[in-house]
């Protein structure tokens, strides 16, 4: 027998790569300790091109601001 969590594991792995994943709602509590989720649900956040963006775009003003100081600092 299937429990729930096993068949939204199954539903989601049916999308096609690449497709959007809809936007879930929330279950209904339930009592089961430890919370049973899928690896979607369980997931914090996304990565992608925007995480990338962030990391890079930080690097180079680090680079920018070190450079910054060396030139003006002495």
């Amino acid at each position: 027998m299937e429990t729930e969590a096993e068949r939204r594991a199954r539903m989601q792995s049916v999308a096609k790569g690449g497709d959007p994943i809809p936007p879930m709602r929330a279950d209904s509590h339930s009592t089961a300790d430890p919370a049973v989720e899928t690896p979607i649900e369980a997931r914090q956040g996304f990565l992608g091109r925007p995480v990338l963006v962030v990391l890079v775009g930080g690097l180079v003003l680090a680079a920018v601001a070190w450079l910054a100081v060396a030139l003006l600092g002495y």
